[in-house]
């Protein structure tokens, strides 16, 4: 009776078909509702902008931007009420404008809409439209809160981070010194936001091509984060593969495989083996086993 049991249910876990996953596909087509009229594509096609999920990822776009222009939410311009994910869209950097623009003409504090707009334009590839708002936003704190003061401080950060990302290394070093010093001073040497500011002059050294000057900072943001977070920490790992690319660009391949290695074994234990950050490191391990191999074989060569 248990096996008949048991075979029946083994007959219910059999993989779905496709025809299976085209009738279920039709089904929930046919119950696509907008959560906010709750009719369905007769009054315009249904879009799920967001990463709702269930019967409320569909919404009609002429709903979704009534709710974002009018919603009284201060964060509904750019950002889903319910599963928090950023639309990244036209229409956010348009109302951020816009806000922006009305708190300038009616003398409010503009601070909080300057970072928002400036960090939408930066996720959306407007490098150029967000720098202006970067430096803005730091000249406001620089002056109404100081040098040392935490928006100050991440002020600093963002228009360093910016400037990196375009390649103006010039001109984001000096940020990222002095944003590192400050938090060295203002919140001591363990602190995560302290260890940011290590790992990011670190970055910059390296991308500069000053190893040397780049792999103390790197090695300290490591070891603090070991000691504070843990080995499998999503930081600590960051801070092995940051080590471990500045070992391999130097050519210390040994110590740059044992890291990438560690790091490897965290990834495909905690994301499994098709997670693209697990891919990415497999095929860095890959590329670095195949540059050891040649230079083993050059070596052997010349002997």
């Amino acid at each position: 009776m248990e096996a008949g049991v048991l075979a029946h249910q083994h007959r219910h876990m059999v993989p779905c078909t496709e025809e299976c996953k085209r009738a279920r596909e039709e089904e929930e087509d046919d119950e696509k509702r907008c959560r906010v009229c709750l009719e369905g594509e007769e009054d315009g096609p249904l879009v799920q902008p967001c990463a709702c999920s269930g019967s409320i990822k569909w919404i009609h776009e002429h709903c979704l931007e009534r709710w974002r222009r009018t919603s009284p939410r201060e964060d509904a311009a750019y950002c889903c009420g319910e599963c928090r994910d950023y639309y990244r869209d036209a229409l956010s950097i348009k109302l951020l404008s816009a806000r922006l623009q009305a708190e300038r003409m009616n003398g409010q504090d503009i601070s909080l809409t300057l970072d928002t707009l400036a960090q939408e334009l930066q996720v959306q590839g407007m490098h150029d439209e967000a720098e202006p708002l970067y430096r803005e936003a730091l000249e406001m704190d620089r002056e109404m809160l100081g040098s040392g003061h935490p928006n100050t401080l991440t002020a600093i950060n963002n228009l360093g981070q910016l400037l990196q990302i375009k390649g103006d290394l010039a001109a984001a070093k000096p940020l990222c010194r002095e944003a590192l010093e400050l938090r060295r001073e203002t919140l001591g040497d363990r602190h995560p936001d302290t260890l940011t500011s290590i790992s990011d002059l670190g970055q910059l050294l390296q991308d500069e091509g000053d190893l040397a000057a780049a792999e103390p900072l790197c090695r300290e943001a490591l070891q603090v984060r070991r000691e504070t977070h843990g080995s499998r920490h999503l930081s600590t790992l960051n801070s092995i593969n940051t080590l471990g690319n500045l070992l391999y660009v130097k050519g210390d391949l040994p110590a740059a495989e044992l890291l990438f290695r560690e790091a490897l074994q965290v990834y495909r234990e905690t994301l499994g083996d098709w997670h693209p950050v697990t891919f990415m490191l497999t095929n860095h391990l890959g590329q670095l086993l195949k540059d050891k191999a040649n230079l083993a074989a050059m070596t052997s060569q010349h002997v």
